[in-house]
């Protein structure tokens, strides 16, 4: 289980408002991935996994304003 992509995915999930669908959508995934990545029953390609970094660094910057 890759506790980071679970912890980024949480993060995206309630710091963002987003939903498994709206982080699919960005990353080109199906949301069923999504939902593999949050069970810890698959890992996101190393380039997802730094798409979904992006998106939490530009949410937690979006939340000092």
């Amino acid at each position: 289980m890759n506790v980071a992509v679970l912890k980024t995915i949480d993060d995206l999930k309630a710091s963002a408002a987003l939903k498994s669908t709206d982080i699919a959508n960005i990353a080109a995934v199906s949301k069923a991935t999504v939902s593999r990545w949050a069970n810890g029953a698959a890992a996101p390609h190393p380039q997802t996994q730094m798409l979904l970094a992006d998106m939490r660094y530009v949410v937690m910057r979006l939340e000092e304003y």
